[in-house]
């Protein structure tokens, strides 16, 4: 479950579907924030390529990603079940 969000603008996104992010795949978007809100385990995410979950390091570390579109991709922590600090972030 999402329990906090990084950014007004993603939490925005997130309740009204509405995009202040340029290029971004809202479809995809909103899918991946579902998706993220209804696991329990990182686990239970589909090893598939297109979502590309990804745990980041350096700067990021203790961070994971999933793609969405283009640059941008899905950023958060995950700890007892619940995704923090989550955000829509241009990677590139």
């Amino acid at each position: 479950m999402i329990k906090g969000w990084k950014t007004s603008v993603t939490r925005q996104f997130a309740e009204t579907g509405k995009s202040k992010f340029p290029g971004l795949d809202t479809t995809k978007a909103s899918a991946r924030l579902q998706m993220l809100d209804a696991v329990a385990r990182l686990d239970e995410i589909p090893s598939l390529a297109s979502i590309g979950l990804h745990k980041l390091t350096g700067d990021r570390d203790g961070q994971w990603a999933m793609k969405i579109n283009g640059p941008w991709r899905l950023v958060f922590t995950f700890r007892d079940g619940d995704a923090f600090g989550v955000e829509i972030v241009d990677c590139h």
